[in-house]
């Protein structure tokens, strides 16, 4: 027998799960280059279900989520096969920039969001990460819909790129769309766009809020059911790898062969039964559904069961949390942080 919480019979959803918010809508920028022709077709034909599978899930005709590739400006000898797969697709978008990857793609692509999308979630991917569209709609619900920095998290220096803020890995990164308005309209971020992209993000959101004097919601992926299985997962050798089932991003799809074997792990969960094996065993032990973040630079005694204020550099923080799974939640970077309560 099905579990009840899936909500579905002989692949219909007959409703939409309790507490899940139809009207909210995503829009995904998978930024890739022009050469690569058959790895995009290979990301079409796999998103194309998840979508479907995400529309019965919600018990929509339509799938809130919206996916379009996103490149900078072909040279002659790809621009006609680009403009031709455009004319066929109609899923293309070619910024107005000489394509790179950290030379400043990112921002065009947010002053590209801020005129023509006004989605509640504004994300950006690579071309080598698949989002399982199902798990991270559910993921959003919680978020806050302004002020929203969602992906996975790295603290200030973690990697050895000298941060002094917190930023979301740039395999895959969502935004609320009140930030990418006002990261698109800042003179400042206009002049400091050259860098690695997603550190660049995280440096574009702090001067913002800051500029604009508010709070930032950096919230990190769910961890659905283990340490073992972490929502953020990445594909890295094995091609008949198991993949956890309540992955959220995986990561490292490299090259059509990897991307062929990702596709023939999720259709072998979607014919017949989209995302079946995936909800289900999902939500054996009972859906998770509120985040526990542990800042690494924190003590987790520092945070159970109170709430803490902090100051850095005329900034005011809050953050709270407790024992056992439960919401936590913080605002702003998180290095040279005072304990003030």
């Amino acid at each position: 027998p099905l579990d009840s919480n899936l909500h579905i019979i002989n692949d219909t959803y007959i409703r939409p799960p309790p507490g899940v918010d139809q009207n909210l809508t995503i829009f995904i920028g998978i930024s890739t280059i022009y050469e690569k022709i058959e790895v995009r077709e290979c990301i079409r034909k796999l998103y194309t279900h998840n979508n479907d599978a995400l529309a019965r899930y919600l018990g929509v005709k339509k799938s809130p989520v919206t996916i379009r590739f996103i490149l900078g400006l072909p040279n002659d000898e790809y621009k006609d096969k680009l403009e031709e797969e455009s004319k066929i697709y109609g899923d293309i978008v070619i910024l107005n920039i000489t394509e790179n990857m950290d030379k400043g793609k990112t921002f065009e692509y947010f002053k590209w969001l801020a005129k023509h999308r006004k989605d509640n979630y504004l994300a950006k991917i690579d071309d080598d990460a698949f989002i399982h569209l199902i798990h991270y709609y559910r993921d959003l619900q919680d978020l806050p819909r302004k002020r929203a920095y969602y992906g996975s998290v790295y603290f200030g220096n973690d990697l050895g790129y000298h941060a002094t803020y917190s930023y979301m890995g740039g395999a895959g990164f969502t935004l609320s769309y009140d930030l990418v308005i006002d990261i698109a309209g800042s003179d400042w971020v206009s002049l400091n766009v050259i860098g690695y992209e997603d550190i660049l993000v995280g440096d574009w959101i702090c001067h913002v809020a800051k500029e604009k004097k508010y709070f930032v919601h950096y919230v990190g992926f769910s961890n659905w059911r283990s340490i073992r299985q972490n929502p953020f997962h990445d594909f890295n050798v094995d091609l008949d790898l198991h993949l956890p089932v309540e992955a959220i991003l995986i990561h490292q799809i490299k090259g059509v062969e990897r991307w062929n074997a990702m596709k023939d792990v999720y259709f072998e969960y979607e014919e017949g039964l989209p995302m079946l094996r995936f909800i289900q065993n999902s939500t054996t032990n009972g859906l998770v559904t509120k985040r526990e973040i542990i800042p690494k630079c924190w003590e987790k005694e520092q945070i159970w069961n109170q709430t803490l204020r902090y100051t850095y550099k005329n900034w005011f923080y809050e953050a709270w949390g407790f024992k056992e799974g439960k919401w936590y939640e913080y605002y702003g970077p998180v290095d040279n942080i005072e304990n003030t309560g």
